[in-house]
């Protein structure tokens, strides 16, 4: 991990980035990327991710109460992790800046764990039918 990357590394990391993200939000905000859940098709169970496409797409669109029905989790816990992922890339495009590596206890990552597993179940359970997408 003690790797530095190179200069051409650094800039191609830099602009790949922000070019994925553009064309995942053009894509969404056209419509034209649609992806089923493979899991719910082939069991008839919502998986964690189920709706994670549309509340994208309504998430583009600004309807941010539709996108949060559609999968709640992705907020929950997304959010959190955009950051930590956005933190790293910063650490490793521009290490001048002197960030340091963010480190997630076992603890946690066990909670994480934990929340994604019941979430998955309760979704699947018609009592918690609103946790569905």
């Amino acid at each position: 991990m003690g790797t530095k990357l190179k200069r051409w590394q650094r800039i191609a990391l830099a602009g790949a980035l922000p070019t994925v993200v553009i064309a995942v939000c053009v894509l969404l905000y056209t419509g034209l990327w649609n992806f089923p859940c493979l899991f719910f098709k082939l069991t008839g169970l919502y998986c964690p991710g189920c709706g994670t496409g549309r509340a994208l797409k309504a998430f583009v669109h600004g309807r941010f109460g539709e996108a949060f029905r559609y999968n709640s989790m992705l907020f929950i816990l997304g959010l959190p992790f955009l950051g930590i992922f956005l933190h790293e890339y910063l650490r490793m495009v521009f290490p001048k800046m002197g960030l340091r590596p963010v480190y997630i206890g076992q603890k946690a990552g066990i909670t994480i764990f934990i929340v994604i597993v019941l979430y998955w179940v309760l979704r699947n359970i018609p009592v918690f039918s609103f946790l569905a997408p």
